[in-house]
């Protein structure tokens, strides 16, 4: 019975986050303060994935609901009542190889709806583009190169036309916890000063070189090095 009653209320929890969505559709709402939907491939892995993240006001969401072009439910979280909500939410796909990943998400008009613990309630409609920007090309350090250790080290990669800008990340695996170094710089910058203190001897690191078109979507390029004992 205990089972028969819980199914219950899961399933009328669940009749209540679907109206009150559709509610949000006839109501004013607000945009989310944030949201993206983006395309994310590691050229180096040879990998793809989909990213879904956003901020909504203030208070927290009680009811997010993730929507696909053709305007049926993708997703519906619920936060229990006890709690504040959830402000923030980031997911991902999985990233299987070649484009399994593209051919499940089509590319069109995705929307997002969300209520908050106030009753405030959000409405964004999100683009998803299939276009990829070119990769880069990390040029120095070479793959799994021995560098100095506690000496600057320029990292190099290639430009790329037309994108918005690059984001470097660069991660001490070694260490623990795993350190680690993410930048935004602009579309036409192709180096990087890595400071003589973040480099101790006998580490692994490795350096990911992102190009991030105008249309949100990623492609990552990787390489890794170490530092001499």
């Amino acid at each position: 019975m205990t089972s028969v009653k819980l199914n219950a209320g899961l399933a009328l929890a669940v009749a209540t986050a679907v109206a009150a969505a559709a509610e949000t559709e006839r109501t004013p709402t607000s945009e989310f303060e944030e949201a993206a939907m983006y395309v994310e491939q590691n050229a180096t892995d040879g990998d793809t994935e989909v990213v879904i993240a956003g901020t909504a006001g203030d208070d927290g969401l009680r009811l997010l609901q993730i929507r696909w072009p053709d305007r049926k439910v993708m997703a519906t979280l619920l936060a229990d009542r006890t709690t504040l909500g959830m402000r923030e939410f980031h997911f991902e796909s999985p990233e299987p190889p070649g484009e399994a990943v593209l051919a499940a998400y089509p590319e069109g008009r995705y929307t997002l709806v969300g209520v908050a613990t106030s009753g405030e309630r959000f409405r964004t409609v999100l683009t998803l583009s299939h276009d990829l920007p070119p990769e880069s090309t990390i040029l120095s350090p070479a793959e799994d190169a021995v560098v100095p250790a506690r000496v600057p080290l320029t990292i190099q990669w290639s430009q790329v036309p037309g994108i918005e800008k690059f984001v470097l990340e660069f991660e001490n695996e070694s260490a623990d916890p795993e350190q680690a170094l993410t930048l935004d710089l602009p579309p036409g910058a192709t180096s990087f000063r890595i400071p003589a203190r973040l480099l101790p001897a006998g580490s692994e690191f490795q350096i990911g070189i992102h190009s991030v078109a105008e249309n949100g979507n990623v492609v990552v390029v990787e390489s890794a090095f170490t530092t001499a004992e």
